[in-house]
């Protein structure tokens, strides 16, 4: 108990020591040189305590003295020599100092590219009207945040309340489609950016412009807007070209179960349909409308709507 109070004694006094040292002028000093002083009594503490209890086991008067004078010079010789050091130590400060500045500034720049990562996806009134959007959504391919501007959705409206039954069905599809995006997909209408405001440019023009503006993602079906949209540097996600890539690759000589559906264009052909719309030309078919029938892949055709494949009757 005694050695405690001792050593609580010890550590008093050395603290007044330090304090008259670096105070005696303290309303003079700067606030780096206070606080490198305060930091070498601290420092000149620890080290004094650490050889406190090997100091204290000193035979007689020793044991009780020479730690409390360990304690003095290891406060007074921290002191002074951190006070000789301040350039180098302010220096060393400063540049801790800038380093974590720079990491707080960078910090929002490193939030906002973050948040970059995941790129709008501008909408277009054609990939509404289509429906697939809200399949393919539900997949998770669509590679960032959808998003509906005013004036496509005004161009919906004009649709859905066109004179034409046709047009209106499709403005209505569109408009479910759009309904169903915002509420599972988290799809957004924004406003018409200010740039293009009371702009008479058609839709589309206007849809470019605010991807390239954003250096957003179109997502669409037409392939007008995809050829533009390509000329004036901006990414297109185009929903026929991710069907036709995504379409079974049927090879001569494979054989399946189709129902002819319609006759052909030239004689004798019978026209099947695989689940995902892909055409199946069959020969001698024409007479087999309405029935199952078992066929052979004979050859396949490219064309600009995609792959065409013709079959021939496998019973026949």
């Amino acid at each position: 108990m005694e050695s405690t109070y001792l050593y609580l004694g010890l550590i008093t006094i050395a603290i007044i020591i330090g304090m008259i040292v670096v105070g005696t002028k303290v309303s003079k000093l700067k606030a780096n040189t206070f606080f490198i002083g305060v930091f070498g009594t601290v420092v000149g503490l620890l080290v004094g305590s650490l050889a406190y209890l090997p100091l204290s086991k000193l035979p007689g008067i020793y044991g009780t003295w020479v730690p409390v004078i360990f304690y003095v010079l290891m406060v007074v010789g921290f002191i002074w020599v951190f006070l000789s050091r301040r350039p180098v130590i302010e220096q060393t400060f400063e540049t801790i100092s800038k380093v974590v500045n720079t990491i707080i500034s960078l910090r929002p720049q490193l939030q906002s590219t973050t948040k970059t990562k995941e790129r709008d996806v501008l909408v277009d009134t054609s990939v509404l009207i289509d429906g697939r959007i809200s399949d393919i959504a539900e997949t998770g391919f669509i590679p960032g945040r959808l998003v509906v501007p005013k004036f496509i959705l005004a161009e919906l409206q004009n649709i859905a309340d066109s004179d034409d039954d046709l047009r209106r069905v499709k403005g209505r599809r569109g408009l479910d489609s759009l309904e169903i995006l915002k509420k599972d997909h988290r799809l957004k209408v924004e406003p018409t950016p200010d740039f293009l405001v009371g702009s008479k440019d058609p839709v589309d023009e206007k849809l470019v412009a605010m991807a390239k503006d954003r250096k957003a993602l179109v997502i669409t079906n037409d392939f007008n807007l995809n050829k533009v949209a390509k000329v004036e540097g901006v990414s297109v996600l185009n929903i026929n070209e991710l069907s036709q890539a995504l379409r079974p690759v049927l090879i001569p000589g494979e054989e399946m179960e189709l129902k002819i559906v319609q006759k052909g264009k030239e004689k004798d052909q019978g026209v099947a349909y695989l689940p995902d719309g892909t055409m199946i030309v069959v020969e001698k078919g024409d007479k087999l409308v309405g029935k199952k029938v078992r066929v052979e892949i004979k050859r396949v055709l490219q064309t600009a709507a995609g792959k065409m494949f013709f079959a021939t009757l496998k019973n026949e």
